[in-house]
């Protein structure tokens, strides 16, 4: 099967599985103050198909490898990671219950569509959670959309993976203030707002 056909068919597997599915949301005035006070960022993006595959290809994968989306809202992008690598076990961690929600429901019509994604116990996992607080489970790989993160959540992004031995590549829309490991590369995404900059750091 060509690339292009293959796209195709993923594109619209994943356009039609998540049509009645919105990821923007309007939170209370309480809700709003709650999220502020835990540094939760409440602006909804996605990065787009295309831009999924860019940053798979970029990555250096072993099908060992544990991969954690922080803030990953309706599941898009730890889905099609899922659907398009070897990875053994893809995560996402969502504090919004509406969101977290909505990627369970949508993760069980595809196991139900397509088993064979699940053969050999790999894992496709969305924890609900706020994810400075949540077992990051020996994450190997992390990727977050931090393009509205505050300097402060960034910050302790940073700190939690410095204390995160087993994260060895990190993907960030914004830079990491605190992070210490070596920036690899930086390259433009495609996202549901615009283009934006994506890092890509390693530890050596």
């Amino acid at each position: 099967m060509s690339t292009i056909i293959e796209d195709e068919l993923y594109q619209g597997y994943l356009t039609k599985v998540y049509q009645h599915t919105q990821g923007y949301q309007n939170y209370t005035d309480l809700q709003q103050a709650k999220f502020s006070r835990e540094l939760v960022s409440i602006t909804y993006g996605e990065l787009l198909y295309y831009s999924v595959k860019k940053i798979l290809k970029v990555l250096e994968i072993d099908s060992k490898d544990v991969f954690l989306d922080l803030g990953s809202g309706i599941g898009k992008c730890a889905l099609q990671v899922f659907m398009q690598s070897d990875l053994s076990t893809v995560i996402g961690i969502e504090a919004s219950s509406v969101l977290h929600e909505a990627a369970l429901k949508i993760s069980l019509q595809v196991r139900h569509d397509f088993p064979f994604f699940w053969e050999d116990n790999r894992k496709l996992k969305f924890i609900e959670g706020n994810f400075l607080n949540v077992d990051w489970e020996n994450a190997t790989i992390i990727y977050t959309c931090s393009t509205c993160f505050t300097q402060e959540l960034l910050v302790a992004i940073s700190n939690k993976i410095n204390q995160t031995p087993s994260v060895k590549q990190v993907l960030s829309l914004r830079p990491l203030p605190t992070l210490n490991m070596t920036l690899k590369k930086v390259f433009t995404v495609e996202c549901s707002w615009d283009s934006a900059l994506c890092f890509l750091y390693t530890r050596i």
